[in-house]
């Protein structure tokens, strides 16, 4: 019998307006069970502090969960007092599933993406494996605080470049399992191809979370602005309409205008990408996809692919995005083209855009080669020792 797998993540109820959150412990969970896994997906919330708007976040995370047909196999451990650091009791765990995947905890191994269950909620698992997602930032953390490293069976990362000799983030000493992210090919069914001028390249982002990862007086800043602010001139060079969908806020009137100025059209992520099915209708009524990449990526060269671009590689769309050392260690491909700045990015558009039809189908080549479920997922519960 094949051991039950339980994906942890504490990032989706507590942002409920972030469409693309759900879609990534998803993929794991559809991958999985499309595989004949006894999967689940647990999710945890920490209190705010406001029990009506707790409520709030919880009914909205299970409407959405429902809708996407995957409720029976989703809990919510939820923990009304205390904070994550100083949990004031056990979590109540909600959801329809609850007892059976308590259950099936002792035999289950959690793949626990980004240390999103604290030591507590770990007990009881037959083995554990930390995920990570956000290479270079996480170690330089985990250097500083519990992030869990050294208290799991296995450690598996995203970040492919990282301990290359390029990549200047140490790793202390601990092994890292490297795997590409996964997206589920059946949920992301390959799209029409575009007629020519007909769509926009697009990206969903954070401005700003207010992050940085400091070792000594090195700086790796993980705010998004920084990366985008020097992709600006791509927009005064190409003929493409270039779309981002990121929280600037009204208040920041420079930036706005910034973007303006150079032909960047700038929308409401909430608006057209606040939920999964909505997220998803973006990405594939985009023409493809041009994005920076955090600066802390690209600093730590730590071979990071997001999991927003597979998406859109698996629709047939594209992609031109900043290089972070994970360029490395793919195939070409006319379907995914990395740059180091704006002068190369607007260059990687012409091309793409030379022969779109071709760019598209090695887009989808790509996601069913590198990035598929049925390709990732075997690899991950590998690297997690299962």
């Amino acid at each position: 019998m094949r051991t039950p797998v339980v994906i942890g993540s504490a990032f989706v109820a507590q942002y409920p307006e972030g469409g693309g959150n759900f879609w990534v412990p998803l993929q794991y969970l559809l991958g999985l069970r499309e595989l004949g896994y006894d999967a689940w997906w647990l999710e945890v919330l920490w209190t705010r502090g406001d029990r009506d708007r707790d409520t709030r976040y919880i009914d909205r995370f299970f409407d959405e969960v429902r809708g996407l047909g995957v409720a029976d196999r989703v809990v919510l451990a939820y923990f009304a007092t205390g904070t994550k650091d100083e949990p004031d009791g056990p979590p109540v765990y909600l959801g329809a599933g609850a007892n059976d995947l308590a259950a099936r905890r002792s035999d289950a191994l959690l793949v626990n993406m980004v240390h999103s269950l604290t030591a507590p909620l770990r007990e009881g698992f037959a083995r554990t494996a930390l995920y990570d997602l956000d290479p270079g930032g996480f170690q330089i953390w985990a250097s500083q605080w519990d992030m869990g490293v050294g208290r799991h069976d296995a450690h598996v990362t995203i970040g492919r470049n990282l301990g290359e000799p390029d990549s200047p983030v140490s790793l202390q000493g601990v092994h890292w399992e490297r795997v590409w992210p996964a997206v589920h090919l059946p949920a992301w069914p390959v799209q029409p191809v575009l007629p020519p001028g007909l769509g926009a390249y697009t990206t969903v982002t954070q401005w700003w979370n207010n992050s940085w990862a400091i070792v000594g007086d090195d700086v790796y800043d993980c705010n998004k602005r920084e990366g985008f602010l020097r992709l600006l001139p791509v927009g005064d060079h190409t003929d493409v309409r270039i779309e981002l969908a990121a929280n600037v806020h009204a208040n920041e009137v420079e930036d706005r205008a910034l973007l303006e100025r150079h032909h960047w059209h700038l929308l409401d992520p909430t608006v057209v990408a606040g939920t999964p099915d909505a997220f998803r209708r973006f990405v594939q009524e985009s023409r493809g996809e041009l994005s920076a990449a955090k600066p802390s990526y690209v600093k730590a060269r730590a071979g990071w692919i997001s999991d927003r671009t597979i998406c859109y590689l698996a629709s047939g769309r594209p992609c031109v995005v900043e290089a972070t050392g994970a360029e490395k260690h793919l195939p070409a491909s006319v379907g995914l083209r990395f740059f180091h700045d704006a002068g190369e990015a607007a260059a990687a558009l012409r091309d793409v855009e030379g022969d779109y039809p071709a760019a598209s189908r090695a887009a989808r080549a790509l996601a069913e080669e590198v990035f598929s479920t049925r390709v990732t997922i075997p690899a991950l519960l590998r690297a997690a020792g299962a």
